[in-house]
C-alpha cells in the first residue's frame, strides 16, 4: 500500500483521506454484473466493518469518524472524514474493512432484498430519478452498466456471489494508494498509519490485480443523431427540468491542455447561457454545466470519451423554446466566438476558484488523487504537479476569443445542432385534470364555432339586403 499525506492548517478539526485501486465493475461479465453490483448494498446492511451498522453506530457515539466505500466502473475506493483526535478510530475502520469477511445469512438476505425492492419502487415514483434514468438510457445506448435496476434484476441477484465479490474488492492492500490531507501531526499520525494501514495482512495470492492500461472499457455509445424527448411524471407541484447533452471525445497527445480547455469552456457556456436565458429573456434563475470524462478506461494512451451537459429549470410551457435559445447561443459562440469581455470574465472566475481551492483540504485531496491517476504520472508526484500547472498556465495564456471558438468547434459537435440530446422533465396531468381540460376545450371550441356561425349569418343577411337594395335601384 502506498500512502501520501499532506499537513495543512486550513481547518483545525478536519482530516480527509481516500484510497483507490484500479479494477472495478467493468471487468465483470454482464451475467454477473447485477449480483456483484449489489455487493456494497448487501454487505453494508450486514456490516462491512466487523459489526452490524446499528451496533457500530452505538460504538462511534461521540466520535467524528466516518468511512465509506464504493465500487465503480474502473476503481474501488474507500474514503473518510474525521477529526484529528479520532484519526485512530477512522484508520481502525479501514483495517476492519480489509479484514472482515462478510457472509450473508438467510434472514439478512431476506431483509436486504426487501429493502432493495422498496428502494426501487421509491425510485420509480420519484420524478427526478425517472428523468435521470431516461437521460442515461439515451446518452449511453441503454448499456447494462447505466441501465436502472428493476425488480426483475433483483430477483436474479446471488447474495453469496455479491458478498464474495465485495470481500475480494477490499482484501489485498498492496494495490491501493491512499492520500491523507488535513490537520495532521506526523509524530502521532505516522505510527497510526503504520499500525493500521501497514498492518493489514496481505493475502498469500494476489487478489484483483489490474493494470490500468489493460482494463475493459464500458460498452456504450452516444447517439449519432438528434434526440429530443419529454419525460412525463406525476408531481405534487408542477416543475420542469431540462438537460441538453453533447458528446465529447478528447484525442491523445495534448490531453493535459485539452482537459483544461474543457474546464474553461464549461465556465464559458454556463456564463453565456445564464446571461441569455436569465438576464435577456428572464425565464430561468440559473444554468449549470457539468462535465463527465469517465467513459473510457483510465489508460495512459487512449482517447477520453464523455459528455458536457447543460441543466436548468424553467416553466414547462416554454421549455422547448428555451432549449432552442440555448442551442442558438452555443452555435453563435461556435460561429462568431465569445467577446474579449467574455474571455476575461471566464479567466477571472477560474482564477478565483483556483485561489479559493488552494485554501481547502478537499482541493488538495482531489488534486493529489488526480495526479496519481494522471496519464503523465510516472512515479514522481512533484513532476506531475509541474506538468499540470504548466498545462493550466499554457491554456490561460492562449485563451482568446479565437482559440475559445476553435476549442468549441473541436470539443463538442460543430455545428452543435447536428448531434445532441435534449430531455425535458414535464409534469404529468392527472386523469381528472385531463378530462376537465378536454371539456373546457370543447366548450371553448363550441363557443368559438357558434360565434363564427353567427358572424357568417350576419354577413349573409347583410349581403342579401345589399342585393335587394341594388335591385330596387334599377
Amino acid at each position: 500500500m502506498r500512502v501520501c499525506y499532506k499537513c495543512t492548517d486550513f481547518l483545525d478539526d478536519q482530516v480527509m483521506f481516500t484510497g483507490f485501486s484500479y479494477g472495478g465493475l467493468s471487468e465483470l461479465p454482464e451475467t454477473n454484473y447485477f449480483s456483484c453490483s449489489m455487493g456494497p448494498t448487501i454487505a453494508g446492511e450486514i456490516g462491512v466493518y466487523g459489526y452490524r451498522p446499528s451496533m457500530l453506530m452505538d460504538m462511534l457515539a461521540g466520535k467524528r469518524a466516518e468511512v465509506g466505500n464504493k465500487i465503480g466502473a474502473y476503481m474501488r475506493t474507500f474514503s473518510g472524514d474525521c477529526s484529528p483526535s479520532d484519526m485512530e478510530t477512522a484508520l481502525q475502520l479501514v483495517y476492519q474493512l480489509f479484514t472482515t469477511n462478510v457472509t450473508p445469512g438467510d434472514e439478512d438476505v431476506k431483509i436486504v432484498m426487501q429493502m432493495a425492492e422498496e428502494a426501487v419502487h421509491a425510485q420509480e415514483r420519484d420524478p427526478y430519478t425517472a428523468f435521470a434514468n431516461r437521460v442515461k438510457e439515451l446518452n449511453y445506448g441503454n448499456s447494462y452498466f447505466f441501465r436502472p435496476v428493476k425488480i426483475k434484476d433483483l430477483r436474479k441477484v446471488d447474495p453469496l456471489k455479491a458478498c464474495e465479490y465485495f470481500n475480494n474488492c477490499f482484501k489485498d492492500p498492496s494495490t491501493f494508494t491512499v492520500v491523507i490531507v488535513g490537520n495532521i501531526d506526523p509524530s502521532t499520525a505516522l505510527p497510526l498509519i503504520l499500525q493500521y494501514l501497514g498492518g493489514i495482512p496481505k493475502p498469500p495470492e494476489p487478489v484483483l490485480h489490474f493494470n490500468r492500461d489493460d482494463l475493459r472499457g464500458l460498452p456504450f455509445t452516444f447517439p449519432r443523431t438528434i434526440i429530443r424527448e419529454a419525460v412525463y411524471s406525476p408531481m405534487v407541484e408542477a416543475q420542469c427540468l431540462v438537460q441538453i447533452c453533447f458528446p465529447v471525445e478528447l484525442k491523445n497527445g495534448t490531453m493535459v491542455e485539452e482537459i483544461h480547455f474543457v474546464g474553461f469552456l464549461s465556465r464559458l457556456l454556463e456564463t453565456k447561457i445564464t446571461q441569455v436565458l436569465r438576464f435577456k429573456h428572464g425565464q430561468i434563475y440559473a444554468a449549470g454545466v457539468s462535465v463527465f470524462l469517465g467513459g473510457n478506461k483510465p489508460s495512459r494512451t487512449g482517447d477520453v470519451r464523455g459528455d458536457i451537459s447543460i441543466n436548468f429549470s424553467c416553466d414547462p410551457e416554454i421549455s422547448s423554446n428555451l432549449v432552442d435559445l440555448a442551442l442558438d447561443e452555443i452555435l453563435r459562440l461556435q460561429e462568431e466566438g465569445p467577446s474579449d469581455q467574455d474571455v476575461s470574465t471566464v479567466l477571472e472566475i477560474e482564477q478565483r476558484a483556483h485561489e479559493n481551492g488552494l485554501q481547502e483540504n478537499y482541493y488538495w485531496l482531489d488534486r493529489i488523487l488526480r495526479s496519481y491517476q494522471s496519464r503523465v504520472y510516472s512515479g514522481d508526484l512533484g513532476s506531475t504537479f509541474e506538468i499540470q500547472d504548466e498545462g493550466r498556465s499554457k491554456v490561460r495564456k492562449a485563451l482568446t476569443p479565437s482559440t475559445a471558438q476553435l476549442a468549441l468547434q473541436r470539443i463538442i459537435p460543430f455545428p452543435c445542432k447536428k448531434q445532441y440530446t435534449a430531455v425535458i422533465l414535464m409534469p404529468q396531468k392527472s386523469r381528472l385534470r385531463q378530462i376537465t381540460s378536454f371539456f373546457q376545450s370543447q366548450q371553448i371550441t363550441r363557443g368559438r364555432d357558434a360565434k363564427i356561425l353567427a358572424g357568417l349569418a350576419g354577413l349573409t343577411l347583410l349581403a342579401f339586403s345589399l342585393w335587394r337594395w341594388i335591385r330596387t335601384q334599377k
